[in-house]
């Protein structure tokens, strides 16, 4: 795990390198990126870690994973290792999305998430900054306090929701039938529903478990700033799932670029992907983009459509940071489709600027114990994809 003290100087080491080489975002070994190709010129070859990219070192520096104590009482291992408990990952993005320099007015984002019952696991920290950013000690295993400002960027957190099985209660009653006699009467009252609340300053929600399943969503707020939310549910043994996010915007050449982290359904980077995007021959908007792991192997081909908006009311940063959604399937070697994947972007004039976060899974049977008293929820991916 990467030291917080290390991290601002490593994230700013690697950006310097990646400027002073003049990376280009769009080559790969062995591929030739582009809009005419059925797959955008990508292939289904093994790449150097990262695809030898700093500037994608650059971002996993900038999330620190978390060992957080919390996950050692018994309390939560317990919880944690019950087969029948429901699981999600959350992730929270606030601030500027995309960055904005022009920004020079501090907010304070200092906030909790507090989930009703079951417990929260921290497992990374989104660009909290050294001296200024921290998470405080955890008083409860369903409670999570941080303190944050932001100005020209954002901050975030991805965190492990644990919720137990609840049975029903079961209520009797003996009601007299108006003959001397009585009838057992017995009512089944389900136990309250769980909530994850967020709540800061500048913006408060709260989230029920179905909303968590299927979570994608970008809300824009008056000042400029923006929350970015993304959640799903993950299994130990079926149905792998999980995020994804990073860059996204025009290169120095004027191509549409994206390149990111492949994060596990529990939150841990697993891969990296990069890719192409705007539109094709038939003035289709498309991407294309590749799939790796972290040791370079191969994973899948990425390809689909994104569109622009809504992404703010303000029409001036409309047309400077312009944002949508995207949505695309998943291939193997052999062009077969394995997967979905759906989220949201935010363009930005420098691509180092841009952004996007979203969310995927493979192709499986929903079958097998996703937990008695969790199954498998509706995740809402988008399905809405390019043939």
């Amino acid at each position: 795990m990467l030291k917080r003290g290390f991290l601002p100087l490593l994230g700013a080491m690697l950006m310097i390198w990646a400027v002073g080489c003049s990376d280009n975002p769009t080559s790969t070994a062995g591929d030739s990126p582009s809009l005419a190709d059925e797959f955008g010129g990508y292939t289904a070859t093994d790449e150097t870690s990262a695809f030898g990219d700093s500037e994608l070192l650059t971002a996993e520096g900038e999330e620190e994973e978390i060992d957080d104590p919390i996950l050692s009482s018994p309390s939560v291992q317990e919880l944690a290792n019950d087969v029948d408990a429901g699981m999600f990952h959350f992730r929270a993005v606030w601030g500027r999305i995309p960055y904005d320099s022009t920004v020079t007015e501090v907010t304070d984002w200092t906030g909790s998430l507090t989930i009703s019952r079951g417990a929260i696991v921290i497992r990374r920290l989104i660009r909290f900054e050294l001296n200024q950013d921290t998470y405080l000690p955890r008083t409860a295993r369903e409670l999570v306090e941080w303190v944050s400002y932001t100005t020209v960027h954002n901050d975030g957190i991805a965190v492990d929701i644990f919720v137990p099985p609840v049975p029903p209660t079961l209520d009797s009653s003996w009601i007299p039938d108006g003959s001397g006699d009585s009838t057992l009467v017995v009512d089944t009252i389900p136990a309250d529903p769980v909530t994850l609340t967020f709540e800061t300053g500048p913006y408060s929600r709260t989230f029920t478990l179905d909303e968590l399943a299927s979570l994608e969503e970008i809300v824009a707020l008056d000042d400029g700033n923006k929350v970015a939310f993304h959640a799903v549910q993950w299994f130990r043994q079926i149905c792998p799932r999980g995020v994804l996010a990073g860059r996204w915007g025009k290169d120095e050449e004027g191509n549409g670029v994206f390149r990111g982290l492949w994060f596990s359904g529990g939150g841990h980077v697993i891969g990296y992907l990069r890719g192409r995007y705007g539109q094709n021959d038939q003035g289709r908007n498309v991407f294309y983009g590749k799939w790796i792991a972290r040791d370079g192997a191969f994973e899948g081909l990425l390809r689909g459509t994104w569109g622009q908006g809504p992404w703010t009311t303000n029409a001036d940063v409309e047309r400077r940071c312009p944002g949508g959604w995207f949505a695309g399937r998943i291939f193997d070697a052999d062009r077969t489709p394995i997967g979905l994947l759906s989220g949201h972007y935010g363009s930005a004039p420098d691509y180092r600027g841009g952004w996007f976060q979203g969310r995927w899974k493979l192709n499986c049977r929903e079958t097998g114990r996703a937990g008695q008293g969790f199954g498998v929820m509706d995740d809402g991916i988008a399905t809405g994809l390019l043939d």
